[in-house]
C-alpha cells in the first residue's frame, strides 16, 4: 500500500491462502504490458526464507497487475475477485456497489 493511504497490509502464510490468493493473481499471458503512469493501488511483496524479497507485484484497483519483468501493467484474469478479496481483509476501501 502507498504509505500515505493510511491502509492496512494483511500478512498472508497460510498455504490455502497464498493459493488462493496466488490464482487471483493471474494475468492474461498474451496481452501485451500496459504502461500506467501512477504509483498503482495495492502491493504485493513476495518473500521467501528469512523474509528474502523474491518479488514485488503492484495491483492498480480496477485494473492490472505490474511486475517491473513485464514492463508495464497486465490485465487481471479475474479481477473482480481480487477486489472482493482485498475488501474482505480491509486493504482496499472499496464500495459494495463495486464489487460483483
Amino acid at each position: 500500500m502507498r504509505p500515505e493511504s493510511g491502509r492496512r497490509g494483511v500478512l498472508v502464510g497460510d498455504a490455502a491462502d497464498i493459493a488462493e490468493l496466488a490464482g487471483l493473481l493471474e494475468v492474461v499471458p498474451t496481452n501485451s504490458a500496459f504502461v500506467c503512469m501512477c504509483t498503482g493501488d495495492v502491493r504485493f511483496t513476495v518473500r521467501g526464507e528469512m523474509g528474502k524479497i523474491l518479488g514485488e507485484l503492484t495491483h492498480h484497483l480496477g485494473g492490472g497487475v505490474e511486475w517491473h519483468r513485464w514492463g508495464g501493467e497486465r490485465p487481471l484474469l479475474r479481477p473482480h475477485g481480487l477486489t472482493r478479496w482485498l475488501a474482505e481483509r480491509g486493504v482496499a476501501d472499496v464500495s459494495p456497489a463495486r464489487i460483483p
